[in-house]
């Protein structure tokens, strides 16, 4: 898999720079208040442990085409690859960045209000079961992706003009 078909998997393809439509044009600057219930929330929604547990459910989807591309260069991975390359991402982008940059997205969306309602739904037993497993059925989401991309992308690039068709083969 190239790196930006993998950012486009991985949803970290440049987005469009315009506003949702629920999102107001411009927002004021978030509150104190605001900004401290959405660490709270962010810290409910995806606690440290779980923000771990997704970077090894994305190594360990990623692992194969590794594989593939070391293998095809004729090198070998390490024994301890997958820890190794799991320590490199959490060096990336450590879970206190993560969680600060996220709380400021709540806080810049939300009202003090609105953080306190979803602080109360992530408190309650459905609230803790969906953060629980949200990340997973998003690796779900994200395998059946990643399955779908190369079998179904260089077909809707041609459609669209972005590579040129395939040229058919001369017979001999």
């Amino acid at each position: 898999m190239t790196p930006l078909l993998l950012l486009f998997v991985l949803g970290a393809a440049p987005q469009p720079s315009s506003p949702s439509p629920a999102a107001p044009a411009a927002r004021p600057s978030p509150t104190a208040e605001q900004r401290a219930l959405a660490r709270e929330l962010v810290q409910l929604v995806q606690p440290e442990s779980s923000y771990r547990a997704g970077l090894e459910q994305m190594t360990e989807q990623m692992l194969p085409s590794i594989q593939a591309q070391a293998q095809a260069s004729g090198k070998a991975l390490p024994a301890d690859f997958k820890k190794r390359f799991t320590a490199a991402l959490l060096e990336v982008v450590p879970y206190q960045e993560l969680m600060g940059w996220s709380a400021n997205l709540y806080a810049e969306r939300f009202t003090a209000s609105e953080l306190r309602e979803l602080i109360a739904f992530y408190r309650t037993p459905l609230g803790q079961k969906i953060s629980l497993i949200l990340p997973e059925l998003m690796g779900e989401v994200g395998k059946k992706t990643a399955a779908l991309m190369p079998e179904r992308l260089p077909a809707a690039l041609r459609r669209q003009g972005l590579i040129p068709a395939e040229q058919p083969t001369k017979k001999m």
